[in-house]
């Protein structure tokens, strides 16, 4: 069974995630959209800490927490910092394939 699908064109963004700050996040690193310009962040992003992987993403268009194998365990405060003060309501965790700190 194949658990990825790969994004190459909007339709294959999933009906659920259309029109949200997830499917912008699918369009700006997927897909190439044009940047637009945000004064508050709309989402909030957990990935890997791993430098080899960065988004495609404008400035301050998401909260990004970055720790090993993008476990947000211990990230309490930041995570509740994000919804309750920076208003974000939608969550975007990232994983990648091979990620040596997944089992730490």
């Amino acid at each position: 069974m194949t658990r990825l699908i790969a994004i190459t064109n909007q339709n294959d963004i999933f009906f659920e995630y259309q029109n949200t700050p997830i499917s912008l996040l699918l369009e700006y690193h997927n897909l190439n959209r044009p940047f637009e310009n945000y004064a508050v962040a709309q989402l909030l992003v957990g990935m890997c800490m791993d430098n080899r992987n960065q988004l495609r993403i404008p400035n301050n268009f998401s909260y990004i927490l970055r720790s090993g194998g993008g476990n947000l365990r211990y990230s309490e405060f930041k995570v509740s910092y994000a919804v309750a003060v920076g208003k974000v309501k939608y969550i975007a965790l990232i994983g990648h394939s091979n990620c040596a700190m997944v089992n730490l």
